[in-house]
């Protein structure tokens, strides 16, 4: 039979268990190829109108499907319909080369900036990356518009800074560049697949699950509520939680007061021990 004796042997305890009839019956199920879904109506032709329209994901398009037109269907389904007309993955996407990610020696120097999905509400979030003090303003949508004024709640916290990088996040384009430079810093895309281009904002919106706003879904009524939650919560972050990326633990404001009465030594911050 040309098997190997392990493979006959186990054979044997299955007919055994089944019987022949049964274990043959098995094996030619096996062997037969589930075919593959397919597709009717204006459902590919949607899903390519809103990856045109957009450049979402699949999952994006997924929940785009559901919510306005009552259609569930699987990511990898989409994936392969997009498949048909877009080149997809890393690979096929060039991208701007952007250098290594920016460091910070001073306050307000580097923003990370990202957005946080909590259903029907959505948290803007920044961080500088130097004193560690986060900003969050809560939105019911996406947009780039709503980005932009995000940005300018955002900057009336921090002041001026010298540069605010994003993702490519579509709250991110249109007019959220251009309102960056003119409000006199420079803007920056993350670098895609870069993961440690963002860690001080990715850590942040875990901190802000995990400790805040946990993994509930609200809804657009209860912005305000939300927004005071979260208020609240960067007052406990800022003042009184200890931050184990500081110098000896220290909360943010402590670590900017310290740093305004130390300021630099030969241009170096001089860290306590």
């Amino acid at each position: 039979m040309n098997r190997d004796r392990a493979t006959v042997y186990r054979w044997i305890a299955q007919i055994k268990i089944l019987g022949i009839r049964e274990f043959i019956r098995k094996k030619k199920e096996c062997k037969r190829r589930r075919q593959k879904r397919k597709l009717l109506g204006i459902v590919p032709a949607k899903i390519r109108s809103i990856r045109s329209e957009t450049g979402w994901c699949g999952q994006k398009i997924a929940k785009e499907l559901l919510e306005n037109h009552a259609v569930r269907i699987p990511v990898p389904t989409i994936y392969r319909v997009l498949k048909q007309d877009f080149e997809l993955g890393a690979a096929s996407k060039p991208h701007q080369y952007r250098g290594e990610t920016p460091k910070a020696t001073q306050p307000c120097e580097v923003i990370q900036h990202d957005t946080v999905n909590f259903g029907e509400l959505f948290a803007h979030t920044s961080i500088d990356v130097f004193t560690k003090e986060p900003a969050v303003v809560i939105v019911d949508n996406l947009e780039s518009e709503t980005g932009v004024k995000a940005f300018f709640q955002q900057k009336a916290f921090y002041g001026p800074a010298k540069l605010h990088q994003t993702d490519e996040g579509s709250e991110f384009k249109g007019g959220y560049p251009s309102a960056v430079e003119k409000a006199g810093s420079q803007h920056r895309f993350a670098r895609p697949y870069k993961k440690n281009d963002q860690a001080f904002i990715e850590n942040f919106n875990r901190s802000l699950r995990s400790e805040c706003l946990g993994w509930v879904k609200y809804r657009k009524e209860e912005k305000i509520a939300v927004q005071k939650m979260v208020n609240e919560y960067l007052r406990r972050f800022i003042n009184r939680r200890w931050h184990m990326g500081l110098p000896n633990m220290m909360t943010p404001a402590q670590f900017k007061l310290w740093y305004t009465q130390n300021k630099k030594v030969n241009g170096v911050v001089a860290f306590a021990p």
